[in-house]
């Protein structure tokens, strides 16, 4: 079992998102996120994968699930994080070696019509708008959600 950290960065009513290059997930955006480092904590992930794709640093973020998925049983430590006001995100969408970084518009990403996104975004981006947070244990098959189950 490893340690994984997603952070949903906002800015106003947008998410920083990445549209994966490689697999679980290829061609399909996501939150941004990695694998815990050594004598690393799930936080310090979080704020360190963030620098690392998009070059925003971030000094906190708040902690809104730890949940795990049927993949290998990771957990994974779920964050949001609130832009100030003024930040630009003129400079997006940017190409890195893991794929491509933009902002997108949070009704895009939840729209249940949109098949380009990893379906617990949609979980975890209603949690954010509801401000009800919950542990899940996602459960896939192959790159699709079945089921998410409230723990």
């Amino acid at each position: 079992m490893a340690i994984v950290t997603l952070c949903f960065v906002k800015k106003e009513n947008q998410i920083l998102m990445i549209n994966r290059n490689k697999p679980p997930f290829m061609g399909m955006w996501n939150a941004l996120g990695g694998h815990l480092e050594n004598n690393e904590t799930a936080l310090q992930c979080a704020l360190r994968e963030i620098y690392e794709e998009s070059n925003i640093k971030l000094t906190k973020a708040t902690l809104i699930s730890i949940s795990t998925w049927n993949y290998d049983d990771d957990e994974i430590y779920v964050y949001v994080s609130e832009l100030p006001k003024e930040f630009k995100i003129t400079n997006y969408p940017i190409k890195i070696s893991e794929g491509i970084i933009d902002f997108k518009d949070i009704d895009w990403i939840i729209n249940e019509k949109n098949y380009g996104i990893i379906d617990d975004l949609r979980i975890f981006l209603k949690d954010i708008k509801n401000k009800t947070y919950h542990n899940y244990h996602l459960v896939y098959d192959n790159s699709k959600l079945i089921k998410a189950i409230i723990k």
